[in-house]
């Protein structure tokens, strides 16, 4: 049986994670850093959203012309 108050401990303890990881995600060093990081890596997400949304767009075609058939 477990004891009430480790219960609690479990259930308290992904919130504070979450509560303690945006408080790192929020200082300044960490969002400079993810600028930084994001600057580098956002023209290599275009291309792949681009390339992404013509998939979804070939699918949909290719799924409606299979369901009209």
């Amino acid at each position: 049986m477990k004891l009430r108050s480790q219960d609690v401990l479990e259930r308290m303890v992904p919130p504070l994670a979450v509560w303690a990881v945006g408080k790192v995600l929020d200082t300044r060093r960490v969002q400079h850093a993810l600028h930084k990081v994001d600057r580098k890596i956002y023209p290599k997400h275009r291309a792949w959203f681009t390339a992404g949304a013509a998939v979804i767009v070939i699918g949909l075609g290719l799924m409606a012309r299979a369901a009209k058939n």
